[in-house]
């Protein structure tokens, strides 16, 4: 006897299991190889969007998520406990979402994004290849709260905001830049720049960041990049160097 339930007009890919409880809407699909954890409700719809859902394969989604219809993971999504993935989000391959955490829809997420438990990803943010984003992260997006305005952030290739910062409405983070803990962005940051603080105050730049005592230094492309498969090698190289020539480009200025 089955102990889920599935709408009409909805696709299965091959091997998928679904847990118990769980509730997959009209308009899905969930490609081959594909694990969806108890009580979750895949294709939640708000009645604005009827768009269909897509999930790629190899995806793996956690208990007591919510997924609304209308966006599209490539593959290999992964999620923790608890999350919510808001209408029109367009995400690449194999995006990691903590656990308790949201994304409040309309976002473009590129490949290999790693978000911890409990980060907030406003409306609209448009986030690049390679991010890693710690937990307590909040992505704002209203200059005026509480009001109907909207002004994004957004994130490039490589960076790295710690645990507790709050990116502002608005904000630019270049390639490879790094926030450090319980720090505020509010406008650009150069590319490579380590920010710090409640000012937005830049520090230094990646390639002075080094842990003496385990000799580990950023770009963190330097020690890091075998957490990526081999095929992203060529392009996490790429990137290494795109940052390194940003810093130096605008040290030359």
């Amino acid at each position: 006897m089955e102990n889920y339930y599935i709408e009409e007009n909805v696709k299965l890919g091959n091997n998928v299991k679904i847990g118990i409880g769980t509730i997959i809407k009209k308009n899905t699909t969930i490609g081959d190889n594909s694990e969806i954890g108890p009580y979750c409700i895949i294709g939640e719809n708000n009645g604005n969007c009827n768009e269909e859902l897509f999930i790629g394969p190899n995806s793996n989604i956690r208990s007591h998520s919510i997924i609304y219809s209308g966006s599209k993971f490539e593959s290999e999504l992964i999620t923790g406990h608890h999350v919510l993935i808001r209408e029109k989000t367009t995400v690449g391959k194999n995006m990691v979402l903590g656990s308790f955490s949201d994304v409040e829809g309309q976002l473009e997420i590129g490949n290999y994004c790693r978000f911890h438990s409990y980060v907030h990803l406003g409306i609209g943010s448009k986030i690049g290849n390679y991010v890693k984003i710690y937990s307590l992260v909040t992505l704002t997006n209203d200059p005026l709260p509480p009001s109907h305005l909207v002004s994004p952030v957004t994130i490039e290739d490589g960076v790295v905001i710690s645990v507790g910062s709050t990116i502002l409405p608005g904000s630019l983070l270049k390639l490879g830049a790094f926030v450090s803990a319980n720090s505020i962005v509010n406008g650009e940051v150069p590319i490579g720049a380590v920010i710090k603080g409640s000012n937005s105050e830049v520090v230094g730049k990646v390639n002075s960041l080094i842990n003496f005592e385990k000799m580990v230094r950023h770009p963190w492309m330097n020690h890091y990049f075998d957490a990526y498969p081999e095929s992203e090698q060529e392009n996490i190289s790429l990137l290494k160097s795109k940052i390194l020539k940003g810093i130096k480009r605008n040290a030359n200025n």
